[in-house]
């Protein structure tokens, strides 16, 4: 078959729908074999990182890999900053560059780079095609790479000539044939003993509740466990659907823009089982102000290099976070099959959690104009889907959903997953859509974000996808004028914008606007918005709201 064919036929091995990029020269070879088929396409975008961004909330949406197919030079450079975000948040999206013939590299060509050497930082693995006939054993490569253990972003730069009127031997193999498709990873059985034998004893224990958690799927395994021994469920930062909110042992979620009650239900528990997270920087800080330093740390992890990482641990266990949480759970029955009640706790728990629902309910009294960026979230929550796919953009307005929106389903929260890209939310938005179109799915922006990719609101009109964008515009980078605000004198450079309207803009994309200034017509917009089937822009015009970080017991940090 032709090379080009002989890439599809590999991504279609692995279940690949869609990829995504903007077409150029050097992969022409690739793309337009694409030509009439509808069980693999290509989402052409604006820009590559938009690209990128799609790729990525497909991914994470769906939890199965895709691709991104981009040209020599700046045409691949552009999705440095949606590959980075992969390589964050544990995407596996194959990057496939068409480069320059290789009678230019080395010689300064036109659009030659070093692009294996650029993405290596970002991605689990950089390779360049050396031969024709290596192209499937590459993708093979490149899936069994992106797929082990920790997913994540692969890198294949393909040089030109090795593509165009180039033909391969051979079928595509079954995934079965090239790698591991049976991948839970079992604890070791002394390390859960261990691990049994501290939690069973525990008087406070808590359930730190990680993003290996999503990945493998151990949503029911988490709360069986919770269940089992009265321990405080709490989400590590941006993984708030990881168990559901509505639970009588969830506290909420923590971090600087998470709840104070969270960090402090986390300060108090005697052992925390940190199941499939690296106890992250925005959760505990990476110092004592969140974790007690007498706190005894059960951590599970799929990467055995985070094990006691950021923070020493009473007993590490290295596995698949539903397949330890189920060794666990084996365990506890054998011993107590009853399970260990600690009333005590609970209902310590329970006056958390009823602490910070009364705080968050105070917020509905709150008047002026334009309203406050809270007033927004109860509105939202009033009708939001429970499946309903929600992607939080970087900003202080949108920040504000991770204490106010309420989540009960695995993969319907996304975000910049410590990556922190200002601008991600529209795109990845898209893609969760594309990976999941039986949910409805909304983003959250500020007006700065927003601008950074609202290109991509095209794509959306052209590929007819039905995702709402909620816009609210403080006209500031919020962030940023807080921190210029409260620590540099109010000395404002670069934070206060002059936008459009938002509304017109995507009329004039051809998607429907809505411009909604009260809090009373919010519900009904988005009713009306996730009704119509189309890509939606909401804006609502918000005040300037820059809270203090959550307050932690064990004191507070640098800015």
């Amino acid at each position: 078959m032709k090379a080009g064919q002989a890439v599809l036929e590999a991504l279609r091995a692995e279940g690949v729908e869609y990829t995504f990029g903007v077409v150029g020269s050097t992969t022409n070879s690739i793309v337009t074999e694409m030509h009439g088929r509808s069980d693999i396409r290509f989402v052409d975008t604006r820009h590559e990182e938009g690209a990128a961004l799609m790729a990525y909330g497909y991914a994470r949406a769906s939890g199965k890999p895709t691709a991104c197919i981009t040209t020599s030079g700046p045409g691949t450079i552009n999705l440095v900053t949606g590959i980075s975000l992969a390589y964050k948040g544990r995407a596996p999206v194959i990057v496939i560059a068409g480069d320059v013939a290789r009678d230019f590299t080395y010689r300064d060509g036109s659009q030659a780079f070093d692009l294996v050497a650029l993405f290596k930082p970002i991605t689990k693995l950089a390779l360049e095609v050396n031969k024709t006939e290596r192209i499937p054993e590459m993708l093979h490569y490149a899936f069994r790479a992106a797929l082990a253990d920790k997913h994540g972003p692969v890198f294949l730069d393909i040089p030109r000539d090795l593509l165009d009127d180039q033909t391969v031997a051979g079928e595509a193999l079954r995934p079965g044939a090239y790698r591991a498709v049976e991948t839970r990873i079992a604890g070791d059985s002394q390390a859960i003993q261990r691990g049994v034998a501290l939690l069973a004893q525990a008087q406070r224990p808590l359930l730190l509740a990680g993003g290996g958690i999503i990945d493998a799927e151990a949503s029911k395994d988490a709360v069986a466990l919770a269940e089992l021994l009265d321990m405080a469920l709490v989400p590590s930062y941006g993984h708030t659907d990881a168990v559901p909110n509505s639970h009588h042992l969830y506290v909420g979620p923590p971090g600087g823009r998470g709840s104070g009650e969270a960090a402090e239900a986390l300060h108090r528990a005697d052992v925390i089982l940190a199941l499939g997270t690296r106890l992250n920087q925005p959760t505990t800080f990476w110092d004592y102000r969140v974790i007690n330093r007498e706190t005894q740390i059960v951590q599970v992890d799929i990467d055995a290099r985070e094990i006691g990482r950021n923070y020493p641990v009473a007993v590490g266990i290295v596995g698949d976070a539903k397949a330890v949480a189920e060794q666990l759970l084996r365990a506890l029955r054998e011993t107590y099959p009853q399970g260990r009640p600690k009333e005590a706790w609970r209902s310590e728990v329970a006056t958390l959690a009823a602490r910070r629902q009364a705080r968050l309910q105070a917020e509905r009294s709150l008047t002026g104009t334009p309203m406050m960026p809270q007033r927004v979230y109860p509105e939202l929550r009033r009708v939001l889907p429970r499946d309903c796919m929600v992607t939080i953009d970087a900003g202080v307005a949108p920040g504000l959903a991770y204490d106010r929106l309420h989540f009960e389903t695995p993969r319907t929260l996304f975000n910049y997953a410590g990556h922190g890209g200002l601008g991600m939310g529209y795109c990845v938005g898209l893609g969760t859509k594309l990976g999941r179109p039986d949910r409805p799915a909304v983003s959250l922006q500020g007006d700065g974000g927003f601008l950074y990719t609202s290109q991509e609101i095209n794509t959306a009109v052209r590929w007819r996808i039905p995702l709402v964008s909620i816009v609210l515009n403080n006209s500031c980078h919020g962030a940023e004028k807080a921190q210029q605000q409260r620590h540099f004198g109010a000395r404002y450079i670069g934070v206060d914008l002059v936008n459009p309207r938002f509304d017109k803009l995507a009329e004039v994309y051809g998607a429907r606007g809505m411009y909604v200034e009260r809090p009373e017509e919010i519900a009904d917009a988005l009713k009306e918005a996730l009704a119509s089937n189309g890509p939606s822009v909401i804006e609502i015009p918000v005040a300037e709201y820059f809270p203090a970080p959550a307050p932690t017991p064990g004191g507070a940090g640098r800015h």
